[in-house]
């Protein structure tokens, strides 16, 4: 099957979208349906975001194909736009859609050429809510889609899963069955290069790995390293599990890893690879620990709420 120019557009309707803004992560507050708020869906099988609207611009995060994300503010050919983690960050307004194209007169008015973006309203993000979704669990090269990455079509491609019934499945998951799972995939990307701000597969910086492999097994967590400690319940270290987030630095969190069992870590530290924990072995990472956080099992707990993604208002609709 081949995704033809106007099927990539659809695409981007693909995700589920929230029935209420999130005012910050795991919370949803209710508003009119011409409450003013923006919502634009990404076009691009993974955009950069990056701290100002140009390209020069430091890279900060990266969001996948069908995710909804508010419009924040827009200047020129960028958008300022907030994802579901929350996160926020500038993208090219064409790598979100829907869009619409310029008249000769407003090309000459604007300085802007071609399409431009054409932000919906919450209403009409509730509109495509009900559309069927599909999800990509792995990457499917001939299409440019990777894993995670959401989309609308009548004929899903091998690879793609129903959005809804992945996201139920995932969360009636086994607590042991969803971490062997998350180290397993997270294994899948030993030896790929650490890269700054990356979240997409094989593009990871050492958070964007353990948010990207939690998600991919149902379960949303903030973007950084010092937000991501802050979900889930403390467990003195020398009573750490597989599955568990464990957190470097020296006063303050710098970098985060997943424990895969027998004091060993996997994480993504100028490459994705694993090291141990214990003074004298040989790939001994001897960086100081701050903290171990337990999260499959403890989901809604502690200062900042990892929740299923199906309990997520940025991805369903609970109404």
């Amino acid at each position: 099957m081949t995704i033809n120019k106007k099927l990539l557009g659809t695409l981007t309707l693909a995700l589920a979208l929230c029935a209420g803004l999130v005012a910050c992560f795991g919370q949803t507050k209710k508003v009119a349906a011409d409450d003013g708020t923006q919502w634009a869906v990404v076009n691009v099988s993974d955009a950069f975001m990056r701290a100002e609207p140009r390209y020069g611009s430091e890279c900060v995060s990266q969001t996948r194909m069908g995710t909804l994300v508010q419009v924040l503010e827009r200047k020129g050919y960028w958008a300022r736009i907030k994802t579901p983690e929350p996160y926020e960050g500038w993208v090219n307004e064409l790598a979100l859609a829907p869009t619409r194209e310029l008249s000769p007169k407003e090309q000459k008015e604007t300085k802007l050429y071609g399409a431009t973006l054409k932000p919906m309203t919450r209403k009409e993000a509730e509109k495509y809510l009900k559309a069927p979704k599909y999800i990509c669990i792995q990457n499917i090269p001939e299409q440019n889609l990777l894993m995670g990455n959401m989309v609308k079509t009548d004929t899903p491609a091998q690879g793609m899963v129903d959005f809804r019934k992945w996201a139920e499945a995932e969360a009636a998951e086994a607590d042991e069955t969803k971490i062997d799972q998350i180290i397993a995939l997270a294994k899948t990307y030993l030896g790929c290069p650490y890269m700054w701000a990356g979240m997409s597969p094989g593009h990871f910086d050492c958070s964007g790995l353990t948010g990207f492999c939690y998600f991919m097994n149902g379960i949303l967590l903030p973007r950084d390293a010092s937000q991501q400690v802050k979900c889930g319940i403390e467990i003195p270290v020398d009573q750490m599990q597989k599955g568990d987030l464990v957190f470097f630095g020296d006063t303050s969190v710098g970098h985060v890893a997943i424990c895969i069992g027998n004091r060993k870590i996997i994480h993504a530290s100028q490459l994705v690879r694993i090291n141990s924990l214990v003074p004298g072995e040989k790939d001994y990472y001897g960086r100081n620990i701050l903290h171990v956080r337990r999260i499959i099992g403890h989901l809604g707990e502690g200062e900042i709420k990892a929740v299923p993604i199906k309990d997520s208002p940025m991805y369903f609709n609970s109404n």
